[in-house]
């Protein structure tokens, strides 16, 4: 697929952007990124969107990590595109039971919503994901054992977040950029197999291609086809939600009478809504509560899903000297 194109296509394709919005390229330096802030350039140019970038150094490679920054700053120089840039300690912000990888995912998103706040509020942020990251993804969820959700991959669209390149392959990227000759940084640890994604990558992948030289595009089409399904279930589940709606909370009655798949997703937006994270066996914890007119789950600290006279919801109780202080939510 044309790259160019592909990021046409994503970009203006479904009316998300025109003249007055401004892209912003997440831009790590590695060949992804960098190919993507070409073509975004030539399609500000060519249709006058305002055009931004924004690098987060994650000082988790010392040296490594700072020369990816001024790779991304000179680039950005050369091209006359503002950058917004910041430098964090990732180690500094995990929390208990959090894995590195999520700690760097969660610092990673919350720098997003930054640079979208700097660069203003018709603003959206373009990642560098391409199909092979949509398949990689497919597989890791799949060994890890995954519902419909985790089949359909990384969507093209979500919020301000938009993937121009999900359906561009790694070899078409570098290949683009042989092209122009542009160079571009490699991190290290991309080719490291102690971590589970690069095995994949590595290994599984293109094992897989072997098989099936087309499987990215196979990949692609059955995510495609997948998160259509997903989102009318969770359009049907959000209708259930709404004619359960009862003062604070659901009518669990309502709720109960819907298909399996219905019920489980509204059970899981009520968790989300609750601070709660919605793991299979919570969802399922709180399901097999639906029958009864009273009942209270606690899946984890101060988090109870309640259910009060064929009501349910999520309080939040604070536990002080072996009582109770309870605070809705």
């Amino acid at each position: 697929m044309d790259l160019i194109e592909s990021a046409r296509t994503a970009i203006f394709g479904k009316d998300i952007l025109d003249e007055t919005k401004t892209v912003v390229c997440a831009l790590s330096g590695g060949a992804d990124s960098t190919a993507l802030l070409i073509a975004l350039k030539e399609l500000s140019d060519e249709t006058g969107f305002k055009l931004g970038a924004c690098h987060l150094n994650h000082g988790l490679r010392g040296a490594d990590s700072d020369a990816d920054e001024r790779f991304c700053a000179e680039l950005c120089e050369k091209m006359g595109v503002e950058l917004y840039r910041k430098k964090v300690c990732i180690k500094e912000h995990i929390e208990k039971h959090e894995s590195l990888e999520e700690a760097a995912r969660k610092v990673r998103y919350g720098f997003f919503e930054e640079s979208r706040e700097h660069f203003g509020e018709n603003s959206y942020i373009a990642t560098a994901h391409n199909a092979n990251d949509n398949a990689e993804t497919v597989l890791f969820n799949m060994i890890r054992g995954t519902g419909l959700k985790g089949l359909c991959g990384i969507p093209p669209v979500r919020d301000k977040i938009i993937r121009p390149l999900i359906y561009v392959s790694r070899s078409e990227i570098e290949e683009f950029l042989k092209e122009r000759g542009q160079t571009y940084v490699t991190d290290k640890t991309n080719f490291s197999e102690d971590i589970t994604r690069n095995r994949i990558r590595l290994k599984i992948l293109p094992e897989m291609m072997k098989i099936n030289p087309s499987v990215l595009g196979t990949i692609s089409r059955m995510t495609k086809n997948l998160r259509s399904d997903s989102d009318l279930l969770e359009e049907m589940s959000e209708d259930a939600l709404k004619n359960s709606k009862r003062y604070n909370g659901y009518e669990t009655s309502e709720i109960d009478k819907q298909s399996y798949p219905i019920k489980s997703r509204a059970i899981r937006k009520i968790l989300i809504k609750g601070g709660v994270e919605p793991s299979e066996l919570r969802i399922k914890t709180a399901l097999s509560l639906l029958s009864k007119r009273s009942a209270r789950y606690n899946p984890c600290k101060n988090k109870f899903f309640t259910i009060r006279k064929g009501i349910c919801f999520v309080e939040n109780i604070e536990q002080k000297f072996g009582g109770f202080n309870e605070k809705h939510t």
